[in-house]
């Protein structure tokens, strides 16, 4: 009788998913040079045996280990997987308070976008939203888990626009410290 990482891949796929909770199938397949119907196959297997569990969220396939992360820091990383949220949540780590506009500006993105984005790291309760003057303003919900999720699991390592970007940002109550 064989175990579930016996071969090589599901034990390259399992190593890959135990590093980067939340990625999708698709990049999964991508990372390791492999077609999407044999990661889809050796990704049901893993699932069938209890090793790993997927959800599916916004059209995408995303994976965790069984028993690591609880709902809620899932539903946080499949988000921070996403090139524009991740964006934002780092330009608030360094601008609490931070105005509609003043995140517009900074990522050249359209309104609409951002404010679809900003709805949904809402909703995911990754972010606040409170009114100041008549003007609505952004914060980080929880810094240091957010912090802690950033650190430990670097979601934009996976982003090619911001994988090779080293980003300096302050560590509640501490000086600065790098991801």
């Amino acid at each position: 009788m064989t175990g579930p990482l016996e071969l090589q891949i599901r034990r390259e796929i399992y190593n890959l998913i135990l590093k980067n909770p939340g990625l999708h199938a698709k990049k999964i397949a991508e990372l390791l040079v492999i077609s999407g119907q044999l990661a889809d196959y050796h990704l049901n297997y893993l699932e069938r045996q209890q090793l790993i569990i997927t959800q599916k969220e916004d059209g995408y396939r995303r994976c965790y280990i069984e028993g690591k992360l609880g709902f809620y820091d899932r539903r946080r990383l499949s988000m921070l997987r996403h090139e524009t949220p991740l964006k934002i949540v780092f330009y608030l780590l360094d601008h609490p308070q931070a105005r509609h506009r003043d995140i517009l500006e900074h990522l050249s993105i359209v309104k609409s976008t951002l404010s679809f984005h900003l709805d949904k790291l809402v909703k995911y309760d990754i972010i606040s939203v409170s009114e100041c003057e008549n003007e609505k303003r952004y914060s980080i919900k929880d810094e240091e888990e957010l912090y802690e999720l950033l650190i430990r699991y670097k979601p934009y390592s996976q982003i090619e626009s911001l994988k090779d970007t080293w980003v300096d940002l302050k560590w509640p109550g501490t000086k600065k410290k790098e991801l």
